[in-house]
């Protein structure tokens, strides 16, 4: 059974937010933070793969490189829907609810 937040846009539009694991974003990964409109997580990593090529050369497939790319993607699917839940307050969305399905 999962858990649903509802949010009330200023528009009228409800959105629904699980609370939990993500696994839309445990399999797309970054992407995930494009597509839901959470732009920080996205431009952090950015900067992260931006200032590693510029001072280490571009990274290589190495052990470390894929598990520093687990860890964040795993990192940001634990915590992506509260990521989520947070930005969606600050853009005006007010919380209506709670759904069990």
């Amino acid at each position: 059974m999962s858990t649903y937040r509802l949010y009330k846009s200023p528009n009228g539009d409800i959105v629904r937010v699980k609370m939990g694991f993500s696994w839309q974003a445990f399999f797309v990964g970054s992407l995930s933070a494009v597509v839901r409109r959470t732009w920080l997580l996205f431009v952090v990593g950015a900067l992260y793969y931006a200032s590693e090529a510029y001072f280490n050369g571009v990274p290589t497939p190495t052990s470390r490189t894929a598990g520093v790319a687990l860890a964040g993607v795993g990192f940001y699917a634990v915590y992506g829907n509260r990521w989520l839940s947070d930005s969606l307050r600050r853009r005006g969305f007010t919380l209506i609810g709670e759904e069990r399905r």
